[in-house]
């Protein structure tokens, strides 16, 4: 059996590395890729890079699966979403390579599911999104747009009209069925930011069944990432976030903050409201852009929604997704759910004056980095960032005093990361210059809002990002180990038993993934174990 699941992986991670080669990149056997000379011609395009980098640790992924070693596998993928999301915000992508990454992507969320779901704090809007266009595969012929008879169930002053029909009536059977598990999840998480998202909604003057929109975007979840490349409880893409201030950088994500998305949300369809004068038009064009609505609109002179056979497949779903919701969430109990309202986020905050990291911060207060992270989800690092006067932190409530007092137990190193200016010089590529620092592309592309390969000049300055903290060391014996030909970061981290990442954190090998014969390892560990 086990030599099958062997074979199995072997099988995947050919496919995976003859994918590498399938690019528009042509390289001269005897240059090094990094280093280009001018009699040379090598076009080195930064999707390659990119889309080979994410490729390089899903196949490391793979491989630490087989070995059972869990702390690789969620090193690897995290490091492969932090690429796709680089890869989703270029502006030069073709056809071909949108359809290459579309294939890598479904691939890879499909390989690690349950584990992206984990990582994005237990529902990605990966499975929301799977969920919207298996809706529209199953639901959107089975009813004539403008012939099904459209029965309005609420219409006060100040509300989302609410109505329904056989399509919103079968997609209540689908939620009630085959999706009850994923939808009770949704229902219970909405308790979670209730409180803190309606006054928002109402302070723009919105409806507040909008706050629904949020359980179809994402599932409420703060880290959703979706197939179209949209961020946030309320999936934002890169255009829209930026028009209605929220920043994204190396360090921030705003479109997963859930009190800014929310405003920036409110805003945006504040404005769709003012455009159409109709919340179901506005609706639409915050699935699909104003543009298509209008188009729609005046291609079959209708400003009904429900007669427009125009908009975009899962457009003409999106409302009566929304409807279904709305209905099963103002009465679970008559559909069969049962309403358990996780606990409303409270929290504390501290401001801090530097940066720090998240995992220093939860050994010297006892409270998880992941949780942390889950009050502050526009953290895209486990620190928070150092270009900024002040950045305030979100903490459990009650618990704001005890972080200030033992902040001051953090070790007095340099917590926050190592920044490295290096000058472009003529030939040199993003892959090279990576290699050189030990980091990644996808850091520096980030870290310098490189949106295509053209941008990178002879001269110019990029800042690379390098993490100086190795992790808490303080109070611990320092072992050298000498690497042996054949040893790898699992064989090692098993042999001191450690973990594969504090490996990778105290001897700055973010961006490494190879070890070599004869290189020098520090381990850290409690004096007497």
């Amino acid at each position: 059996m086990k030599k099958m699941r062997f074979s199995a992986v072997l099988i995947l991670m050919v496919g995976v590395l003859l994918g590498l080669g399938k690019n528009d990149t042509h390289l001269n056997n005897n240059v090094d890729p990094g280093v280009m000379n001018e009699d040379v011609e090598i076009s080195v395009k930064l999707f390659d890079l990119l889309i080979t980098e994410a490729k390089t640790h899903y196949a490391d992924a793979l491989i630490a699966s087989y070995h059972g070693d869990t702390t690789e596998v969620n090193y690897c993928v995290e490091k492969v979403l932090e690429v796709i999301t680089e890869i989703g915000e270029l502006d030069t992508l073709t056809k071909i390579q949108k359809d290459e990454f579309d294939r890598f992507y479904e691939r890879f969320s499909y390989d690690f599911q349950d584990l992206i779901n984990y990582i994005n704090g237990d529902s990605g809007s990966i499975d929301v999104s799977q969920i919207r266009d298996e809706l529209t595969r199953e639901f959107l012929d089975t009813v004539d747009v403008g012939y099904d008879t459209l029965i309005i169930l609420e219409d006060e002053p100040g509300h989302l009209p609410i109505v329904t029909n056989r399509k919103i009536k079968k997609i209540i059977n689908f939620y009630c069925t085959r999706e009850r598990d994923n939808f009770q999840k949704w229902l219970n998480r909405s308790g979670r930011y209730r409180d803190i998202m309606v006054p928002i909604l109402r302070s723009y003057g919105l409806p507040d069944e909008i706050f629904y929109l949020a359980l179809i975007e994402s599932g409420f979840s703060p880290f959703a990432y979706s197939y179209a490349h949209a961020v946030g409880p309320w999936q934002f893409v890169t255009g829209t976030a930026a028009k209605y201030g929220l920043k994204r950088n190396w360090w921030v994500d705003e479109r997963r903050d859930f009190i800014k998305s929310t405003h920036a949300a409110a805003k945006y369809l504040r404005d769709l409201y003012k455009e159409f004068n109709d919340w179901f038009l506005a609706l639409a064009a915050y699935n699909c852009g104003e543009l298509n609505v209008l188009r729609a609109i005046r291609r079959e002179g209708t400003r009904d929604f429900w007669k427009l056979q125009t908009l975009p497949r899962q457009t003409r779903n999106y409302i009566p997704n929304l409807m279904a919701a709305i209905i099963i969430a103002k009465n679970p109990e008559k559909y069969g759910f049962e309403y358990k309202p996780l606990p409303r986020l409270q929290w504390d905050e501290v401001i801090l004056d530097k940066s720090y990291d998240l995992e220093a911060i939860a050994r010297v207060t006892g409270i998880p980095a992941k949780t942390l992270k889950e009050y502050n989800p526009e953290l895209r690092r486990w620190m928070t960032p150092p270009d900024v006067k002040e950045y305030v932190l979100r903490v459990p409530y009650g618990k704001g005093e005890h972080v200030r007092k033992n902040l001051k137990k953090i070790p007095h190193l340099k917590t926050g990361p190592r920044w490295i200016v290096h000058r472009v010089r003529r030939g040199q590529t993003l892959w090279y210059i990576a290699r050189k620092y030990g980091t990644t592309v996808s850091a520096i592309v980030s870290a310098n809002k490189i949106r295509n390969e053209n941008q990178i000049k002879v001269g110019q300055k990029l800042l690379i990002p390098v993490r100086e903290y190795r992790g808490f060391t303080s109070g611990k014996k320092k072992i050298v180990h000498v690497v042996k030909k054949g040893e790898s970061l699992y064989l090692i981290a098993r042999k001191y038993r450690v973990s594969v990442r504090q490996l990778i954190a105290w001897n700055n090998l973010y961006g490494r993934r190879y070890i070599y014969p004869g290189q020098r390892l520090y381990i850290y560990k409690s004096y007497g174990s």
